[in-house]
């Protein structure tokens, strides 16, 4: 039931539904007892380790009534959340999950059979540990190295390019008038 792979966001783990073992009831979020174990023995791996956690849940193709308003889309999500809820019983400190998604049956694990049972999944991504981009606006200065005495060495601000303000443009009066 786990599959493990690399992403371009970083290790994924997948626990997989089979053919005869489920990790819910059909249409349901609520995870059976084996799903509970197996979520249980992945979060104790994943506490040992630094990582950002992101939790997706997928689903078949199977379509749900005609007119339903739950669809594979809420199950997915609540899925994923149901996943989130185990890893922070298990011990998974909360500030490492950062994302909790619903992916419905948009990602297929086995694309030329659409309601395969392999397709129902968790996906349970560790995300690679790279520093955030710098914001629009921000600059960012390396210090200036320290010389023998402890002082910041000289080191000329960089020249800022700002061009005045555009020219005030005043109608002329007419003349002839109080």
């Amino acid at each position: 039931n786990l599959l493990i792979d690399r992403t371009e966001e970083g290790p994924r783990i997948q626990i997989v539904d089979q053919d005869r073992t489920s990790m819910f009831a059909r249409g349901s979020a609520v995870p059976y007892q084996h799903t509970h174990q197996l979520i249980e023995a992945v979060t104790k791996v994943i506490a040992a380790m630094p990582n950002k956690i992101s939790i997706s849940g997928h689903t078949d193709s199977t379509p749900y009534a005609r007119g339903a308003t739950y669809t594979n889309w809420e199950l997915s999500s609540d899925r994923a959340q149901a996943a989130r809820r185990d890893m922070l019983h298990f011990g998974l400190p909360p500030d490492r999950i950062i994302k909790v998604v619903g992916r419905a049956d948009t990602e297929h694990l086995v694309t030329s059979d659409p309601k395969n049972a392999r397709n129902r999944r968790i996906a349970i991504t560790l995300l690679r540990q790279t520093p955030p981009p710098p914001k629009v606006g921000d600059v960012t200065h390396k210090r200036p190295e320290s010389s023998a005495q402890g002082a910041p060495r000289n080191i000329a601000p960089a020249p800022v390019d700002i061009a005045p303000p555009p020219p005030k443009i005043v109608p002329d009066k007419p003349t002839g008038q109080p």
